[in-house]
């Protein structure tokens, strides 16, 4: 083939596209035409011969009293599949671009009703809730299980952190209760996560503040007995913020509850404030007055003292009743969960038992072990696990394991424990036989 006949291809190709291309420019022209004088379904028909696309735009353009048969018409020239797919697509591209209301219609037309109700909760958040709802209400699938329709879209709410909309979802059909656990819930989890301000703005809808109260009150003794002070300090924030909530709802006849909640929230606040002074004088070795805070906080808490307390209150008597101080040691031991902690606690008390009955203070092999048992700890020097017991010494200050060759050799040129840092010697231990 020439040149000249490739040319010629070429340009009748061209001519052929510019007449298809002004072709189409003329069929826009004349369905944008028909769409300004209000004749929605003829410019419906020109847009459904250019592409599934241009036709399904045309539908969510056509004003809501001619949309239903203009989607029957667009039904008779389309198959179901392709239509559902593009109308899906559509919704997608809606919900990307923040239009709850052309997000949801989009769905209702590819024939997803729950997917157009979640589209309001997702895209458009609490003031769409209403409109969800009357999603659900006019779809004849959800007429007869109105309730657990709501309930499934309040789940769905829930699980992508649309806490608030699932709490007024599910007071929809009147379960208050359920909404408030879920606000309350969810403030906690927030409030784990250090959102205290979101925290406060959810249980600030809870209509029952008083159960959100003692909600957060059993966390605050949960974190007490944990150790976990800082979540303390959080938890008594939220709370005492609350206590305004609490006062303003408070009906009659329950002022008497009202004022044993307030009772319990400030007995925390003592205690917390007790604790910081404790330890505050116990880091400026104030020993004697630190015993006293400690004393004070053990007999607040009564029957439930947490094991750090009684661990703190035990080095801090360590100087001037060791005797005591293993005791407190070994209180320490049975209420903490970690097993490496209250085997810390309990080798810390026997150490000070030695000590008072006058050995020193050093290094030695563990004796408490049968010789044939193996242990896995990690080595406070080079953090690997010390398997033979043979090898295995502790410090004398804190308790921490180590293999004796690795800690021989720390001593040397630190002379303190790598752990606790205090100052210590180290004997030849006897091996096992």
């Amino acid at each position: 083939m020439d040149t000249i006949t490739i040319l010629v291809i070429i340009g009748v190709l061209l001519i052929i596209i510019r007449k298809l291309w002004s072709s189409k420019g003329r069929r826009v022209q004349d369905a944008r035409e028909f769409e300004t004088q209000g004749r929605y379904l003829d410019a419906l028909d020109i847009y459904s011969k250019i592409s599934i696309n241009e036709a399904i735009d045309m539908v969510m353009r056509t004003p809501e009293a001619s949309q239903i048969l203009a989607l029957r018409s667009l039904e008779r020239k389309f198959p179901p599949r392709a239509l559902e797919r593009a109308f899906l697509n559509l919704a997608r591209t809606y919900a990307s671009k923040n239009d709850p209301h052309k997000a949801s219609k989009a769905y209702v037309f590819a024939r997803k009703p729950f997917a157009a109700a979640k589209a309001y909760i997702d895209v458009g958040g609490l003031d769409f809730v209403p409109a969800a709802i009357q999603v659900l209400d006019q779809n004849s699938q959800f007429i007869h299980d109105r309730d657990q329709a709501i309930r499934n879209l309040a789940r769905h709410a829930y699980s992508n952190q649309k806490f608030i909309e699932a709490a007024e979802l599910l007071r929809a059909i009147g379960a208050e209760e359920e909404a408030n656990t879920v606000l309350i819930a969810a403030a906690s989890e927030l409030k784990k996560q250090g959102f205290d301000s979101l925290a406060k703005q959810y249980l600030s809808t809870t209509s029952h503040p008083r159960k959100a109260i003692v909600r957060y009150l059993q966390d605050i003794q949960k974190s007490f007995t944990k150790g976990d002070i800082e979540q303390v300090r959080r938890s008594l924030s939220i709370t005492n913020e609350l206590l305004g909530n609490l006062n303003q709802t408070a009906e009659k006849g329950q002022e008497n509850e009202s004022r044993k909640i307030k009772e319990q929230v400030q007995e925390f606040d003592r205690r917390l404030k007790v604790l910081d002074s404790a330890r505050d004088l116990l880091r400026k070795k104030k020993f004697n007055q630190s015993v006293a805070l400690y004393e004070e906080l053990v007999e607040s808490f009564g029957e439930e003292v947490p094991g750090f307390i009684y661990a703190e209150a035990a080095l801090a008597n360590e100087e001037h009743n060791p005797t005591y101080s293993a005791s407190l040691y070994q209180q320490a031991a049975e209420l903490v969960k970690s097993k490496e902690a209250a085997k810390t606690f309990r080798f810390r008390a026997k150490n000070i038992e030695t000590i008072a009955a006058g050995g020193s203070s050093s290094f030695s092999t563990i004796t408490d072990y049968p010789s044939d048992q193996d242990v896995e700890e990690n080595c406070s020097v080079c953090r690997t696990k010390v398997t033979d017991i043979t090898t295995l010494v502790r410090c004398p200050e804190c308790g921490s394991p180590a293999h004796y060759a690795h800690l021989a050799e720390w001593l040397k040129i630190r002379g303190f424990c790598p752990i606790c840092k205090k100052k210590i010697k180290v004997k030849n231990p006897k091996r096992r036989q």
